[in-house]
């Protein structure tokens, strides 16, 4: 069961966790986040968790399906040292915890997509979505908000999204304890989240990169209102994407939808 005294006591990191709050249903718990991070004089690394959310969204607007008793939608408020444009940096340190975590609880291949991604074979298991207050150029209160399909089934998702998206049980065939993984992934995020905190960058970048399936390939971004293509070449230390066109002249982007060609195979966002 995922209920309050259950997940209670799943993770106290020295940062992160050290007040876990859970609610069986919200409109979205980034929404519910910083309304209590407004409310709270500290309100660094607690964690907004719900069982379900009835207007879960994602990047761009995009609706995130949200059904009680299968995922784990989560959300930790942070107020980091850090500058507005070094934001991108907490959603690629969410990234490689989650990545991370899937790898050790399901032994399933788990890939991060430029931003903010996470893929199994090619189909999206799950996003995040940071949402920020800032002051003067410097980050008043983080919110990183997180979506994770764990024990989704097919019919549970809407036909147009079947083909894109998938879960951890789709991939390999049973059901997997969500406190655990949440667990594991409160863990992880202590500890990039410490990384970030020590001024250490490229430390996380490398893991990022170990753990990326953009690098290196064909993209194509879709950026305001033009369409960027080009060798994905890496990722600065603010967590943008360098992008090496045909002609030879590199380009960096900050955000963008991010369409991979590889081998014939168009890996797109869901």
């Amino acid at each position: 069961m995922f209920t309050k005294d259950v997940i209670k006591d799943v993770y106290k990191g020295e940062i992160i966790g050290k007040e876990i709050i859970f609610f069986e249903s919200v409109s979205s718990t980034n929404d519910k986040a910083i309304e209590i991070g407004r409310q709270r004089e500290n309100p660094e690394g607690i964690i907004v968790i719900a069982d379900t959310q009835t207007h879960g969204r994602g990047r761009l607007g995009r609706i995130w399906i949200s059904p009680p008793g299968v995922n784990l939608y989560f959300t930790a408020l942070l107020r980091p040292p850090a500058l507005q444009k070094e934001a991108s940096l907490f959603s690629i340190a969410a990234a490689v915890s989650i990545a991370s975590a899937i790898r050790e609880c399901t032994g399933l291949n788990a890939m991060i997509k430029w931003p903010n991604d996470i893929l199994i074979n090619g189909r999206k298991a799950g996003g995040i979505l940071t949402e920020m207050k800032a002051d003067k150029g410097r980050t008043r209160l983080l919110a990183v908000g997180i979506g994770l399909n764990v024990n989704l089934s097919p019919e549970m998702l809407t036909e147009n999204i079947r083909p894109l998206a998938t879960s951890l049980k789709m991939e390999n065939g049973k059901s997997v304890d969500r406190v655990e993984l949440l667990g594991k992934i409160l863990d992880n995020m202590e500890k990039t989240y410490k990384i970030l905190l020590n001024g250490n960058k490229r430390a996380l970048i490398n893991k990022w990169l170990g753990l990326n399936c953009t690098i290196g390939n064909l993209v194509t971004v879709r950026n305001h209102n033009r369409i960027i293509s080009g060798i994905a070449d890496s990722i600065n230390d603010r967590g943008e994407l360098i992008i090496r066109l045909s002609s030879g002249k590199v380009i960096t982007v900050s955000a963008g939808d991010v369409t991979i060609l590889k081998n014939n195979l168009t890996v797109k966002g869901a």
